[in-house]
């Protein structure tokens, strides 16, 4: 009963998404094109567009359900469903006007663009807000209710049923729970051991279970396939909890490659769709920039050439993503031996830990301490952004030889590609504690999110505007 509920809810979604975008198309098509002849307005034809219908339509909706769309929201909130939704829209969006503009179609324009997104935005969430509405209301009504039977008693499981009662909207009910036999009858939240593990197939079969979810403790492991496998004779789903080991940042992550199911635990972003908002911007900054700071270029090369012989960009080993070395680009600021007088300056090291630094660096060059300044010297990275090496905005890249001495909790912010300017760059500058500069990374890992990056950039350019450096 509740797979044919679920199949019509799907159906029903799936033809009023074609619909609103059917109505999208129309608002957007009126809005854009409609002139005014003798005083009276009119629209094209809905004859004359109608083919990119049946191609937008289907679009649209493949995209929102890769972007899972029409996934169960049971468990999701009204945010999460409206960031799906735009999301996916954008998306389409882009695909059908690179498609338009490739067809060389005149309904193709800015306008018209706008309109149509705002609208199928606009009318997809207030739909989906008013499904889900409708749906809670019927859930906390006892209707469209899941049955859960969940596979362990203790405290893991005992927060889990919390909150599932907490949310009954959801339409989720807890049949009971599953332990040793000295645990039988034993109160877990609001409900209670009601069987064994060698019961669970005759429980299985006695009772409407939709779900059984494994909230079992570590040592138990080795008998979870058996259980699996009872859910998967008697064909009910089967849920495992992969909170197995106590990690702090590290995140489970569910993949299948070829057939081969993989629990993996990364520290990094995986929100697939930001990260490649991320790269994007990358390549469109950096190469907007090259192109608009082209006469720049020229008017720095010609200064480093007048100060001081020698080449105008200084290359260096650097340590990118996950400790690849690459060769980073700068413009000279300093004279061609500096690397030769390093060990002679290394006693008046101003910063702790595997960096160097002094304000007074004697190997600089006048026209090298204006570019530091500006922080101009950094602008030849734009080409290593351009070749995937580096990002606009990320934990700056370090030597080899301070790499080394990291300790192991500082290369964790090698785990995410280094970039021109950092969160440290524009805040704490001045500080010259490296353990600052590693935290600062690692928290730019962790809470990393496509408007920090814009956010960081924009401040990074107000410094180089006002002059005191990035």
């Amino acid at each position: 009963m509740l797979k044919e509920q679920h199949r019509v809810i799907h159906k029903l979604a799936l033809s009023l998404d074609a619909v609103i975008i059917g109505a999208s198309f129309l608002i957007a098509s009126n809005f854009a094109y409609v002139e005014e002849i003798d005083g009276i307005y009119s629209a094209p034809s809905v004859e004359d567009y109608l083919p990119l219908l049946v191609f937008l339509i289907p679009l649209w909706i493949i995209t929102l359900k890769g972007f899972g769309a029409y996934d169960s929201m049971r468990e999701k909130g009204f945010g999460r469903l409206f960031w799906t939704i735009l999301e996916a829209s954008l998306v389409a969006t882009l695909i059908f006007t690179a498609a338009a503009f490739y067809l060389e179609l005149g309904i193709l324009t800015r306008k018209f663009v706008t309109v149509f997104f705002a609208a199928a935005v606009l009318l997809q969430t207030a739909e989906k807000f008013l499904v889900l509405q409708f749906l809670r209301s019927a859930r906390r009504r006892g209707l469209n209710f899941r049955v859960l039977l969940i596979v362990g008693s203790g405290p893991r499981a005992r927060e889990f049923s919390e909150v599932i009662d907490s949310h009954p909207e959801w339409g989720q009910k807890i049949l009971g729970f599953i332990d040793e036999e000295e645990m039988r009858g034993r109160a877990v939240g609001q409900g209670r051991v009601i069987g064994t593990f060698d019961e669970m197939p005759r429980i299985l079969e006695e009772n409407v279970v939709d779900e059984v979810v494994f909230l079992m403790p570590r040592k138990w492991l080795s008998r979870l396939e058996e259980y699996v496998r009872v859910c998967e004779k008697i064909g009910v789903k089967a849920t495992i909890a992969v909170d197995f080991f106590d990690t702090a940042i590290a995140k489970p992550v569910v993949k299948e490659v070829e057939g081969w199911p993989l629990l993996t635990f990364d520290t990094t972003p995986q929100d697939f769709f930001s990260l490649s908002l991320k790269r994007i911007l990358d390549v469109v900054g950096a190469a907007a920039g090259l192109i608009v700071l082209s006469p720049l270029f020229l008017v720095i090369a010609l200064a480093i050439k007048l100060a001081s012989p020698g080449p105008v960009f200084f290359s260096q080993v650097r340590s990118g993503l996950r400790g690849r070395p690459f060769r980073i680009l700068k413009f000279r600021t300093m004279i061609v031996n500096a690397e030769a007088k390093l060990k002679e300056l290394q006693a008046l090291n101003e910063l702790e830990g595997p960096v160097f630094k002094i304000k007074n660096d004697p190997r600089i060059t006048w026209i090298g301490r204006l570019l530091r300044k500006t922080s101009l010297d950094e602008l030849p990275q734009l080409i290593n952004v351009l070749k995937g090496d580096m990002s606009l905005v990320g934990p700056r890249p370090p030597l080899p030889s301070e790499v080394e001495r990291y300790e192991r909790w500082q290369r964790r912010r090698l785990s995410m590609r280094p970039g021109i300017t950092c969160i440290h760059e524009v805040v704490a500058h001045n500080n010259k504690d490296f353990n600052v500069w590693m935290k600062m990374d690692l928290e730019y890992i962790d809470n990393w999110h496509f408007g920090l990056d814009l956010k960081l950039i924009a401040r990074t350019v107000l410094a180089v505007v006002r002059g005191t450096g990035c």
